[in-house]
């Protein structure tokens, strides 16, 4: 074939398209978390402002919805309450969100929880079992089961799992299989790392989420720690998991636990950022936002009100707004604030790349096929 007839233009064309990373339409998901209630005054194991959030999350008609942990009392009810039944606590948990998603028709915006602690033990002592098996059975079907299996006593389907939709890979942890009972070794202070590092570096999506209940960074006080813990063994696990994180293209943890909502960004020891979003203020009784927080650790936003994030996820960025409840009327507020976060220039082009070459390369077939006709 002659090149000099092919056009500039459909050359460039063709060879832009072949390097342009996948389109994907504008899409959003919600994210939120600890929506349980008062265990002092709690009739359902629910927060009461859960089905007023819902309802709002269900107007804005996100792809997916993640739960960073908390959903319910679990075993902090009062002693003799109904709530015991923990299976009753879930049902009203998915009665309240409803608007999202609807449990008994299988239909709606799909749901993506973890567990938080008062899904396995409130104070965080050994595992309630039948709490555990609670939650397994309300949510088995409704969430990937691809998480590491380790046997009867660590495996971890349905409770751990990864998936991708669209352009965002997200890989969601369990924090309460590794209860350790030795004195001072403060309980649950480990997760299955190199499964969560291997979902990550299995993908080359250009955004990558994790999600697990338990800051791993302080934001509410300065002593270092979080989830790992405090000692030297545990800065040193958490460094490299973050490490390993971020190498691998994470951009964003959600997280939970304290009953209110931060944004932290911290920087990882080959410069990688990660955003911490702890989303905690999803209708538990709010926690008032500590002052300061551990050295390394940027605050860029805090929230005392309930309510949600929700994310909007384009080629090139993703970015998160901050919905505010206020319970005097229900009315609405979005923050002035908003996080964005670039895609990973490392991401390589999806497949879909090659369906936007075949416009071009018909476009060159016909006009070199016309210029040969005419010669």
């Amino acid at each position: 074939m002659n090149t000099k007839l092919i056009p500039r233009w459909v050359v460039w064309v063709s060879a832009s398209l072949l390097c342009a990373p996948a389109l994907h339409a504008d899409w959003s998901f919600a994210m939120l978390g600890d929506t349980r209630d008062d265990r002092f005054t709690t009739t359902t194991g629910v927060s009461p402002y859960l089905n007023t959030i819902a309802q709002k999350i269900a107007t804005l008609n996100p792809e997916l919805v993640l739960v960073g942990g908390d959903l319910v009392n679990g075993n902090d009810v009062p002693s003799g309450s109904p709530l015991e039944n923990y299976s009753l606590q879930f049902t009203n948990w998915m009665s309240a969100m409803q608007p999202v998603f609807n449990y008994t028709a299988g239909t709606g915006i799909p749901i993506y929880p973890v567990r938080g602690n008062h899904e396995n033990c409130d104070h965080e002592g050994p595992t309630v079992h039948e709490l555990k098996k609670a939650y397994y059975d309300a949510f088995k079907a409704y969430v990937p089961l691809n998480g590491p299996n380790y046997g009867s006593t660590n495996d971890q389907v349905g409770f751990s799992y990864s998936f991708t939709t669209n352009n965002v890979t997200f890989a969601v942890a369990d924090q309460y299989f590794y209860y350790d009972s030795t004195p001072g070794s403060e309980g649950y202070r480990e997760l299955d790392r190199s499964w969560v590092t291997q979902q990550f570096q299995q993908t080359n999506t250009p955004f990558k989420v994790f999600m697990a209940h338990e800051p791993i960074f302080n934001t509410e006080h300065s002593d270092p720690g979080g989830f790992f813990g405090t000692n030297a063994a545990g800065l040193q696990i958490r460094e490299d998991f973050w490490n390993a994180l971020g190498t691998n293209g994470v951009q964003l943890y959600l997280t939970g636990h304290l009953h209110n909502e931060t944004v932290a960004s911290t920087t990882n020891d080959y410069g990688d950022t990660i955003i911490q979003l702890m989303a905690g203020n999803g209708g538990a009784p709010i926690d008032p936002v500590g002052s300061q927080h551990e050295p390394g650790v940027e605050m860029l936003y805090t929230n005392a009100l309930y309510g949600f994030s929700l994310a909007t996820v384009q080629a090139d960025a993703m970015t998160i707004q901050y919905y505010s409840l206020n319970t005097n009327d229900n009315s609405w507020t979005v923050a002035d604030y908003v996080t964005r976060i670039s895609a990973n220039q490392t991401a390589v082009p999806e497949a879909s790349s090659a369906v936007l070459l075949a416009p071009a390369m018909m476009v060159l077939m016909t006009v070199c096929f016309r210029k040969r006709r005419r010669n």
